[in-house]
């Protein structure tokens, strides 16, 4: 992850080329039909710092830097709650950048997570400039364009289909049927009379939304002493399969690598120890797919050589037909370390 680093030194000279002195606030604003956790990249001092995250409801817009800054380049990044059926998406670019996984975080050391795919993401960059006067506004947005309202109304509509409560069209208009899936919510769970859309009750939809989606899904947990650097491939189709990698889980930790209730009846894990005694994997495996020494997504479309890739055995694990399971990386899971020469 050289790239972080001559990355830092190149957005630091554009930055302080195009300083003033011009006090300034940066909001976020949420035009789009998901609920979003927000962050957001900038200098600071003599480093690029990443703050997040902030909850933003579907068309909330939210100051998150007061403190005075400059015209120049700035990065943004924002991914849906979990909570949201399919896969998690996400307004991203194309510079990594660090972030905590968990609770809000404020970091000025881009290191940290050079040797932590999990810990990256994907930020776009963002040109303020000086005739903005100081103030920047910028906006998630989808195809449908909505309007800070229609993306609120949009968000209640996202937000019932994910609680299984309605099976109908996302598109910003406070209808007839939404009216009345809306108060009937509100009702049960006494927040209030009618269909009102306040933030009592697009929180608690949030809330049980997420909280649905924590019981579904793939988990991996490390049950051993040492860190853990695991893969997954995924059925995508009939002898197709994604192999994606790596997520470091430290001892003890869990990570979840498959959102949503499990749709196929197996997958394949593969898992590495490195440690002073040499790299262990783990055993058991029966079938090869491609990996990389950094993070990658690989299908089996076409062979590992020819898409620069390596090659590594992975595990079968049987889900049958649960919508959820956890895959644990046990010290006896892994092959034995290298013996030890005997000294003369």
């Amino acid at each position: 992850m050289r790239g972080i680093s001559l990355l830092l030194y190149s957005i630091l000279g554009v930055v302080a080329a195009m300083a003033s002195s011009a006090e300034a606030k940066y909001s976020l604003c949420n035009k789009t039909s998901y609920a979003l956790s927000a962050s957001i990249g900038y200098v600071d001092g003599d480093r690029l710092a990443t703050r997040g995250w902030w909850r933003l409801r579907p068309g909330q817009c939210k100051v998150v830097l007061t403190e005075p800054t400059d015209p120049g380049r700035y990065f943004v990044y924002a991914e849906a709650v979990p909570g949201h059926k399919g896969p998690l998406r996400a307004w991203s670019g194309d510079t990594p950048l660090c972030v905590e996984n968990n609770g809000f975080f404020n970091l000025r050391n881009q290191e940290i997570c050079r040797d932590d795919p999990s810990r990256q993401r994907n930020f776009f960059d963002v040109e303020v400039s000086a005739a903005a006067g100081g103030n920047w506004q910028t906006d998630f947005a989808e195809a449908a364009n909505y309007t800070v309202y229609s993306a609120e109304v949009a968000g209640v509509q996202r937000l019932l289909n994910d609680l299984n409560l309605a099976n109908s069209r996302i598109d910003g208009s406070l209808g007839r049927e939404t009216q009345r899936l809306l108060a009937a919510y509100r009702k049960e769970k006494n927040i209030g009379e009618g269909p009102v859309i306040d933030d009592a009750t697009i929180d608690a939809m949030i809330e049980e939304a997420n909280a649905r989606e924590a019981k579904l899904g793939l988990f991996f947990c490390n049950k051993t002493e040492a860190p853990v650097w695991a893969a997954l491939a995924e059925p995508k189709g009939e002898s197709r399969y994604e192999s994606r990698g790596w997520w470091k889980l430290e001892a003890g930790d869990c990570a979840k690598v498959i959102k949503g209730a499990l749709a196929a009846d197996h997958y394949y894990v593969y898992g590495v120890i490195e440690d002073q005694r040499g790299e262990r994997r783990l055993s058991g495996g029966d079938k090869a797919f491609c990996v990389n020494s950094v993070r990658f997504a690989a299908t089996t479309d076409t062979t590992c050589a020819d898409q620069e890739l390596d090659e590594a055995i992975f595990r079968r694990i049987e889900i049958g037909g649960a919508a959820s399971s956890t895959f644990d990386f046990s010290a006896e899971s892994f092959v034995a370390p290298p013996s030890q020469t005997p000294q003369q």
